[in-house]
């Protein structure tokens, strides 16, 4: 046991612990015990505190002793595929490809867009809608929307764009205009360029994209120059430095002189 040694449970070095003694016949209680399976060491006082590491591995999971455990420890589960005695475990996961894609799902409540043929009224959902708006608005139960959407909690409404309301509750016309699809596909290329960029400002990402008439791989491209030409070019003082937003602005880049 070298001097540098430490115990595998507490991370104290063996040279340091104390043993614990009898008072009365001044026996150890317990002494540094040495792993057979792994190689590691429990010292005497955790197995003092603790008395099943007195014959129990915590880390190989292998008890000495009679327990719920098997006596080999606890495996892993098993892999896909066959295993060596040419039996088969388990069917391999799905390949991707044959996945539908998410605007086809046959559920409504997982479509990212409402379904063509329904018979139900289609509610799209703006910033200011509520679970409890959109039930006074077409005087439908909240838990008939919430059963009939596969809604478990109301903070999901702030993840969709749409509700189904049941053609059983409400027959009139929609309440709520479709949104505009080029508005859509900007606000879409604008979250696109923020996980791009690593740039969360909204702000920032509307001039970039405004610079390149909404074309997202040159918006990228110039935002990287631009991030590439403040660092070729430090500012020399503190006191001259300003936020990375406005710097940004005047960077090399044609877009970044537009402001």
């Amino acid at each position: 046991m070298s001097l540098t040694e430490a115990c595998c449970t507490c991370a104290t070095v063996l040279a340091d612990t104390k043993v614990p003694y009898d008072t009365e016949n001044e026996k150890p209680l317990a002494l540094d015990r040495r792993l057979d399976c792994c190689g590691r060491t429990i010292c005497a006082t955790c197995q003092y505190k603790n008395d099943r590491f007195r014959s129990y591995c915590p880390f190989c999971q292998i008890s000495t002793r009679p327990s719920a455990l098997p006596a080999e420890g606890l495996r892993l589960p098993p892999s896909y595929g066959d295993n060596e005695k040419g039996r088969k475990m388990m069917e391999p996961p799905p390949a991707y490809d044959s996945l539908p894609p998410l605007n086809q799902a046959t559920s409504s409540h997982s479509a990212i867009r409402p379904p063509e043929h329904t018979e139900d009224t289609v509610h799209f959902l703006s910033s200011d809608d509520t679970l409890h708006s959109v039930s006074l608005a077409y005087q439908v139960p909240q838990h008939v929307l919430r059963k009939h959407n596969n809604l478990f909690s109301d903070s999901l409404l702030i993840a969709r764009k749409f509700l189904l309301v049941p053609r059983s509750h409400y027959n009139g016309p929609p309440l709520s205009a479709p949104p505009d699809p080029e508005e859509e596909e900007r606000k879409n290329k604008v979250r696109r360029w923020m996980v791009a960029t690593k740039c969360a400002e909204y702000n920032m990402a509307q001039l970039y994209l405004k610079g390149s008439q909404y074309h997202l791989e040159p918006a990228i491209d110039a935002f990287k120059a631009d991030e590439q030409w403040e660092k070729d070019h430090p500012m020399a003082s503190k006191g001259k430095q300003k936020d990375s937003s406005q710097r940004r602005r005047f960077g090399a880049s044609l877009v970044g002189q537009l402001s």
